[in-house]
């Protein structure tokens, strides 16, 4: 194990009893150096926006949507990811396929919706049709095109496609490595939660004046809480989170829920947060009423026994599971906030051709129960949710930056960022110091720059 460091004299271990190996373990620390990161031209610099394109949007496996989205025959999904778009769609024969959106023809789109279902792709401009396995089925008034121009009967240009835990990832390299491979230790983390089975229940895209690196470094790191969400520290400790350094730039900050700030004052004070997250787990918060620090154990008890009447099944996770938020990061852009009853999902995609505008695009995924009364937490900011499992998966929808709907703490971060673009294009700032409570974003960089070195 490497060193595992302390802050206010306490270890960044969740479980300091967890047994090497066990999910809730703490991984060892690498060497990421202590380099101050100077090369901030790679949030606003287009020379740099399309290097990232070519070495590392073209080689990763990205995060398109959900295999609930194509789960028939003919039903599809579309997924913008800069300049690209594609088509995830389900074949006769069951087989899921990644089809460069574009005609054959003259290069119009195929579709334009964000989800729907066709027996055939077929052309708006001028009707030349492919089947859902890509080979083309017809050119309209073939015989006006010289033999030579359509003898190839040109299919549609396919993009690699797997899936894991329900998610359908998409890769533009033919050659790349498997996305088991890809993955690393995520599935050994994540599988325990079976993402496989949860559903869409929110859908909300946004676009924010920023780099899509500058909103994704943001979440992996709980130091800026307690300046941009002070209600939020009043129900987690935001000072002792614990980091853990996967392969192939992925991350976990595992982050304490039922444990206020210890920046707060009068440590046994119970805030109103905190009675809100007992009093949904079905404690009542006048029990606890200067007991702030003794909350960790019947708090997780009563997770467990909600769980048990709502017919989940919380047996199968640690203490650590059951209470807390698992923030995942998959590299490149994907940030999972995971719980035993859903998952937040938060994607960050580069504009098509502007390096200071990103794409944000949240989805909370969900389980679901036939008992009456169902709900997600508060935290997960999906109060309205059908949970029954019968309701239709909500429409996408689109909000303009600054404009409710992402949910509170979100929208704080919305506010923020711009200023934080901004201020790195200053002639004025020296470049990026990171700190041990910023360590996932070393971690992530190292990574970043394994595809694109610096110059």
């Amino acid at each position: 194990m490497g060193e595992v460091r302390s802050i206010f004299g306490r270890p960044f271990l969740i479980d300091p009893d967890a047994a090497p190996g066990s999910p809730d373990a703490k991984w060892p620390d690498p060497p990421l150096g202590q380099n101050i990161l100077t090369d901030h031209a790679i949030y606003h610099s287009r020379e740099h926006f399309a290097r990232e394109w070519n070495d590392l949007w073209a080689r990763t496996w990205n995060i398109a949507g959900r295999e609930s989205d194509a789960a028939r025959p003919g039903d599809f999904f579309r997924f913008d990811l800069g300049p690209e778009s594609f088509i995830v769609v389900r074949g006769e024969d069951g087989a899921l396929r990644a089809f460069y959106n574009v005609c054959q023809h003259r290069g119009s789109q195929l579709v334009d919706e964000d989800f729907g279902r066709r027996r055939k792709l077929v052309c708006p401009f001028h009707s030349w049709c492919w089947k859902l396995d890509g080979r083309l089925e017809r050119v309209t008034d073939r015989e006006t095109f010289a033999d030579a121009v359509v003898a190839d009967e040109p299919p549609l240009a396919a993009a690699r496609v797997a899936t894991w835990g329900g998610f359908v990832f998409v890769n533009m390299d033919l050659h790349a490595a498997p996305l088991t491979d890809y993955l690393a230790e995520l599935p050994g983390i994540l599988d325990v939660y079976r993402p496989e089975d949860l559903v869409v229940v929110k859908d909300v895209s946004a676009t924010w004046p920023i780099n899509w690196k500058i909103g994704l470094d943001a979440f992996m790191e709980g130091y800026h809480a307690h300046m941009r969400h002070p209600e939020l520290i009043r129900l987690i400790d935001d000072y002792h989170f614990q980091h853990d350094l996967f392969g192939r730039g992925h991350s976990r900050m595992i982050i304490p829920f039922a444990r206020k700030s210890p920046r707060l004052p009068d440590p046994d004070a119970l805030t109103p947060e905190l009675g809100v997250l007992l009093a949904e787990a079905g404690l009542d918060p006048a029990d606890f009423a200067g007991r702030a620090q003794d909350l960790r154990a019947p708090y997780i008890a009563a997770r467990r026994a909600w769980g048990e009447r709502y017919g989940l099944d919380f047996g199968r996770y640690s203490d650590s599971q059951v209470a807390d938020d698992w923030n995942l990061n998959v590299f490149p852009n994907v940030t999972l906030n995971v719980h035993p009853e859903g998952i937040l999902v938060m994607r960050f995609r580069p504009h098509a051709s502007d390096p200071e505008t990103c794409h944000y695009d949240v989805w909370v995924l969900a389980r679901t129960s036939p008992v009456a009364g169902f709900r997600l937490p508060f935290y997960m900011d999906a109060p309205d949710a059908d949970l029954s499992g019968q309701a239709p998966r909500p429409a996408r929808r689109y909000i303009r930056h600054g404009e409710d709907g992402m949910g509170a703490v979100l929208d704080q971060d919305g506010a923020q960022l711009p200023l934080v673009q901004r201020g790195v294009r200053s002639r004025g700032f020296g470049g990026v110091r990171l700190g041990y409570q910023e360590i996932r974003l070393r971690h992530y960089y190292e990574e970043y720059h394994r595809y694109l070195p610096a110059r």
